[in-house]
């Protein structure tokens, strides 16, 4: 019988080995061990051989015993044993030649198969640009989000590498956008891209004409309270302005058209920063969001931040969307009747 442990263990000379030699006494074979350092500590991951009267219950025990903390164990196949870099490269070679989905590559590495854990206390969440979420209740680490995000990346390089070889460099970008009067899908320029850039105080009358032309319900994703189109100059002020933080606006032809605040959550945790976004109705889902809070997250990073955190309510899939297309790799909390995006920007 083979499990796959996982523990926390004290970083700290012979920690581990004692965890061998517990194992040794027990009878446990250990097979491989993935080591998954982190600012806060060190995970341990063994892939270990056991006796058929070994239960996952008595190898936790056992494991807890050693001096492991926040211990899961797992049963697994002899996948689990296959050599990690290796079978990344692999998976990039089988999705860049269409043979499989990115999404169920990751899922296979992260090993989210059934069965799981028997304490069942919720799932992490892996948010996979335009693929969908991974879930799995023993937490994914730094690392292993690291390695996903670098996976995503390398098989978007390879993608865009294989479209740039078969599409004439002269080809017109297809743009969903508003035409110039408003209505109907249209073909721009790649010149026509969305301009990110800091807000100054000057932008007050145009954030005050952006909050007039959104909907009820983008107000109220935004800020999570009814709202009218309507907001003060002195809020408008505020947005484009904050006293702690950076605001962004972005721009098409000259007119704002979204906005976004990124600032510090609290004085408690002053490297994790929130980041809010509004996008006129108008502009939504034409990667107008999606530039906005990949810039937002570079900002916060240069500011000091080591984390963004976007709260967005249940059910809304659109923010999901939006950070997945910005291609960062977030975990999902939900609580309160909220969601919590969190994104790790130093991997950005």
């Amino acid at each position: 019988m083979l499990y796959r442990v996982r523990t926390t263990i004290k970083d700290r000379p012979g920690v581990l080995a004692s965890l061998a030699r517990s194992c040794g006494d027990a009878g446990i074979n250990i097979l491989s061990l993935q080591v998954f350092p982190a600012h806060d500590g060190v995970t341990d991951e063994l892939v270990v051989s056991v006796g058929p009267t070994w239960t996952e219950v008595r190898v936790h025990e056992l494991v807890l015993a050693a001096g492991g903390e926040q211990v899961s164990v797992t049963r697994c196949t002899a996948r689990s044993l296959h050599d990690a870099p290796t079978s990344y490269l692999q998976a990039v070679t089988r999705v860049a030649a269409g043979r499989t989905r990115l999404v169920d590559e990751l899922t296979r590495l992260l090993e989210t198969d059934p069965p799981d854990v028997a304490d069942y206390a919720g799932h992490d969440l892996v948010v996979l640009p335009g693929e969908g979420t991974i879930a799995r209740a023993v937490p994914f680490t730094s690392v292993e989000r690291a390695r996903a995000e670098a996976l995503v990346e390398l098989v978007g390089v390879v993608s865009r590498a294989a479209s740039h070889s078969r599409t004439p460099a002269t080809a017109i970008e297809r743009f969903s956008g508003p035409a110039g009067n408003g209505s109907g899908d249209g073909e721009r320029p790649a010149h026509e891209d969305p301009h990110v850039r800091v807000a100054v105080p000057e932008d007050t009358p145009a954030l005050v004409d952006l909050h007039a032309r959104c909907s009820e319900a983008t107000l109220y994703r935004r800020y999570h309270a009814p709202m009218t189109g309507v907001i003060h100059r002195r809020m408008a002020r505020r947005l484009a302005a904050p006293v702690d933080g950076v605001a962004l606006v972005a721009e098409i032809r000259d007119a704002v058209v979204a906005h976004a605040v990124a600032a510090p959550l609290d004085e408690e945790t002053p490297r994790t920063w929130e980041v809010g976004a509004i996008v006129e109705d108008a502009w939504q889902r034409r990667g107008v969001g999606t530039a906005l809070v990949r810039h937002a997250a570079r900002v916060a990073r240069r500011n000091g931040a080591d984390e963004i955190v976007v709260v967005s309510q249940p059910g809304d899939d659109a923010v999901l969307r939006t950070i997945g297309r910005a291609g960062f790799v977030a975990r999902i909390a939900r609580a309160d009747n909220t969601v919590r995006i969190t994104v790790d920007v130093r991997l950005c």
